[in-house]
């Protein structure tokens, strides 16, 4: 009995402080800076788009998109 209050009680202090800590900060408005994207990524089922800064432009199945990016850093 005695654990079983001990759970319902650390999950409603869990709520309620992320409750009250998410109406203290909103996340609305917040935007990143100072992000330079080298690469724009685009999914289409099961391939993937990637495009570097420089325009070149890379069709290839997801899962090998860590290779197509080590590539061309070379």
């Amino acid at each position: 009995m005695k654990s079983n209050l001990f759970v319902v009680a650390y999950f409603t202090v869990g709520l309620l402080s992320g409750w009250i800590i998410g109406s203290v900060k909103p996340v609305k408005g917040l935007k990143p800076s100072n992000i330079k994207a080298e690469y724009y990524l685009e999914l289409q089922g099961d391939n993937a788009i990637v495009e570097d800064i420089g325009g070149h432009t890379y069709t290839c199945p997801i899962d090998s998109i860590p290779a197509v990016l080590d590539r061309d850093n070379l």
